[in-house]
């Protein structure tokens, strides 16, 4: 039986002094041995190995110490560094290997250096013409310039070609065909009140808990019994392990009071270490909602349970995701005939009242809004405020 054959084929020396990699059974020369420009042409020819089926074309050039670094190039030592960096953010992963992918498609054999203002604002108006908002287009186009930068860092490219495409101003507010973003906006809790009745108790339990305490959707679907400090029996403290600016040293206390704690309550009984909120229980309950409800007798028709079959390639996960969570409201809206609403906009709900109930610094306190340089003693003072600000969010009422 043959030897499977590697994902990654091993960076090499050669006695010549140029670095070289065997795939498909032939050697390819990449230049200097350890180099910046030989490591970005051995991730390159093993993106392109992979995507062929860990074959190389026959018309690859095997010599390529004299090739210049291509765009290709780039993006695939880009690859290889936000595999480290955002391990434990697989969204934002996605989304830097995307836009590598689109740069590989429109532009990736050519010569980094001749990537310039002119390709950047094609790439740009290739966002705008998707039907992209202004904000987004500004905001991938800054991403493509940070791909660049990483290149500089690891020494590809020359720090002018970065200068060169920052010269590119953004789009400016009507100055563009591309559409403005729709800001978030509170919802109002009658509308939450009625989705609320055509929720899963799983769903509903973590949309009372973000109406009393103004977290992030995903904030909420990560929280864990652990994750609760109960040192105080009268307030609970949510600490989540991870959050959004967790990567600046910053930590996250949350107050569980009043409803939110009524409704996290039944959902502590499980494992320290396992989510509260699964996908599971859901499906587990709208599963028995329509048993419930059958009107065939079960010695008629098909067994039950017979078409409730999951999805191989999608099963459910060991928890919700922001996505997830928001697109189980969306059809709960939809269902009761309400206006549609994301559950990010609780945040903004829970931060509107707390505002003009104690003022900015009560709800910049509750939604965790403060900098990372603020001292030890500010951050116990900042956790006071975030209680007093949750006494004042009245919950959802069941």
């Amino acid at each position: 039986m043959p030897r499977p054959k590697v994902d990654a084929p091993a960076y090499r020396y050669h006695i010549s002094g140029q670095a070289r990699v065997t795939l498909d059974g032939r050697d390819f020369f990449l230049g200097e041995y350890d180099s910046p420009e030989s490591k970005a042409k051995y991730f390159t020819l093993l993106a392109e190995y992979n995507a062929n089926g860990k074959t190389m074309p026959i018309a690859t050039p095997r010599q390529l110490a004299d090739a210049p670094v291509t765009v290709r190039c780039i993006t695939a030592e880009f690859r290889e560094y936000i595999e480290v960096k955002y391990a434990n953010n697989p969204h934002h992963r996605r989304t830097l290997q995307n836009l590598c992918m689109l740069l590989e498609d429109e532009y990736g054999d050519v010569p980094a250096a001749q990537f310039g203002p002119r390709k950047l604002a094609e790439l740009r108006d290739l966002f705008v013409a998707s039907g992209n908002n202004r904000r987004y287009a500004n905001q991938q186009t800054r991403s493509i310039c940070s791909i660049f930068k990483h290149a500089i860092s690891r020494e590809l490219i020359d720090v002018n070609i970065l200068l060169r495409l920052q010269t590119l101003e953004p789009l400016r507010r009507g100055q563009t065909p591309a559409p403005e973003s729709i800001p978030r906006k509170p919802v109002e809790l009658s509308i939450v009140a009625a989705t609320a009745k055509k929720l899963s108790p799983v769903v509903r339990a973590m949309v009372r808990i973000q109406v009393a305490t103004g977290m992030r959707p995903s904030e909420v679907c990560k929280m864990r019994p652990s994750d609760i400090d109960q040192t105080d029996p009268n307030t609970w403290i949510y600490r989540p392990a991870e959050h959004k600016t967790a990567h600046r040293g910053k930590t996250k206390a949350v107050p569980i009071l009043g409803d939110a704690r009524a409704a996290l309550q039944p959902f502590m009984d499980r494992s320290s270490d396992a989510f509260c909120f699964s996908p599971k229980e859901a499906i587990r309950w709208h599963r028995d909602q329509k048993h419930a409800a059958r009107k065939t007798p079960l010695s008629c028709g098909d067994r039950p349970g017979s078409k409730c079959k999951e999805n191989p390639k999608r099963p459910p996960g060991d928890a919700y995701t922001k996505d997830s969570y928001r697109r189980a409201v969306q059809r709960a809206a939809k269902e009761a005939g309400v206006e549609a609403w994301t559950p990010y906009q609780l945040r903004y709900t829970a931060g509107t009242q707390v505002r003009d109930a104690l003022g900015v610094e009560a709800a910049q306190a509750l939604l965790g809004h403060s900098h990372v340089s603020m001292t030890e003693h500010y951050a116990k003072q900042s956790e006071a405020k975030a209680i007093e600000a949750a006494r004042v969010l009245p919950g959802l009422a069941e």
